[in-house]
């Protein structure tokens, strides 16, 4: 079925394989990563990237924490379980996404591309998630650790706070309930409802990770002062 859509989108194809610095064998593999399921259904497709998706976010949290295993001797297993979250992290691999222009290359359906689903993080990591199973079905396990270490592990990547996880342990260190999230799908987006110790805060994401991210952050700003008081 993608066979027919090769020939269409064959130079965007070729100019990605440059920038990722590796040719497909099979080029329907890497057509098939950059398929948003919007794109899909509007073409009447019965593949999108998530199989791939799931493929990659498999072989990332493996190679990733193997890397961190062999080159941080010292670090503790909670060390390691943080070191390799803060690298497999929506934002994270968004921003891998974006030093390759990634989003450039995505096919989205029309309402997806008016809602600027192509710079949404989601979607980005998303695809670079498929991106990485599509090399690592076409080129097998070496030129996806290839790829992985030269496009993240090793490219400085920022440090992104996961704000979620730092909440869970301020409300262990304050013996506070753990926080609870309403979330409602409401059309494009989706509302998420924070609740803790008394403290409410609404937040709308394009995404449930990130609406929950958000308003992480805030209570976390809320009652992070309350931990370090006297």
């Amino acid at each position: 079925m993608l066979a027919s859509f090769l020939e269409r989108f064959e130079e965007r194809l070729r100019e990605l394989e440059k920038r990722i610095g590796y040719g497909f064998k099979r080029r329907e593999l890497l057509l098939e990563a950059l398929l948003h399921r919007s794109f899909a259904k509007e073409a009447g497709i019965p593949v999108d990237n998530e199989r791939l998706e799931f493929l990659g976010d498999a072989f990332l949290n493996f190679e990733v924490g193997l890397h961190l295993f062999k080159s941080r001797p010292g670090l503790s297993e909670g060390g390691l379980t943080k070191e390799r979250a803060a690298l497999v992290r929506e934002e994270a691999l968004a921003w891998a996404a974006r030093k390759i222009g990634l989003g450039d290359f995505l096919l989205l359906g029309k309402g997806e591309e008016a809602q600027g689903g192509r710079y949404r993080d989601s979607n980005l990591a998303d695809a670079f998630e498929a991106l990485v199973g599509a090399v690592l079905l076409d080129g097998g396990i070496l030129k996806a650790r290839s790829l992985v270490r030269r496009l993240l592990v090793k490219s400085n990547v920022p440090r992104f706070e996961d704000y979620k996880s730092r909440l869970v342990e301020l409300c262990d260190r304050l013996s506070y309930p753990q926080p609870t999230f309403r979330v409602e799908n409401q059309g494009s987006v989706v509302r998420v409802e924070l609740r803790l110790n008394g403290f409410r805060a609404v937040v709308f994401g394009s995404s449930r990770r990130e609406a929950e991210r958000f308003a992480s952050r805030i209570a976390y700003a809320r009652f992070a002062g309350v931990s370090d008081a006297p």
